[in-house]
């Protein structure tokens, strides 16, 4: 099994484990700021795109939403996709929750930030790093994860996963 080098962006979480940690923890405690957490991580996206994508998907009740992608200027925006386990019953009543939740928020990306480093350890920013990580290493081409993120530059991508594989292959050569 490869080392993952631990960067400042890069925080080596896994998105599976992530997933599944995110996702047992929701069902046990309902809590609905991993429902925020989950759509962020299954989409790859900013924690303040996942927010908003949460709010659309309560007021259009539908599984594929637009949202403004943060950090660009203008009218650009992805798709960003609600995550199979909240499009049943169960899941549309915790999705409610959230968005009852986010609309009682003042400044709801600190409330998940916090809450996000508390409960889980890291940041909510290592949620996309280890999202662009698994498409990685299911051979997704680094353009298609520029496309997915709402990176408006590949270059940022390519610069990312070459050095994430070249530092991976450099600790593991045997």
């Amino acid at each position: 099994m490869a080392e993952c080098v631990k960067r400042g962006w890069d925080s080596c979480l896994d998105y599976r484990k992530a997933y599944s940690q995110i996702l047992g923890h929701l069902y046990s405690t309902g809590n609905p700021y991993d429902v925020i957490l989950l759509v962020q991580l299954r989409n790859g996206s900013r924690i303040g795109e996942a927010i908003e994508a949460v709010r659309t998907f309560c007021s259009e009740g539908k599984n594929t939403v637009r949202v403004r992608v943060e950090k660009h200027k203008g009218t650009d925006n992805r798709l960003m996709v609600l995550p199979e386990e909240l499009r049943n019953r169960e899941g549309k009543d915790l999705l409610a929750r959230a968005c009852q939740k986010l609309a009682k928020l003042e400044n709801p990306k600190d409330n998940v930030k916090v809450y996000c480093k508390h409960t889980y350890g890291f940041n909510t920013h290592s949620l996309r790093y280890a999202f662009i990580t698994y498409l990685l290493s299911k051979g997704v081409n680094p353009s298609f994860i520029a496309r997915i993120t709402g990176h408006r530059n590949l270059s940022y991508i390519l610069t990312y996963t070459e050095l994430k594989t070249a530092e991976d292959i450099l600790v593991n050569v045997k």
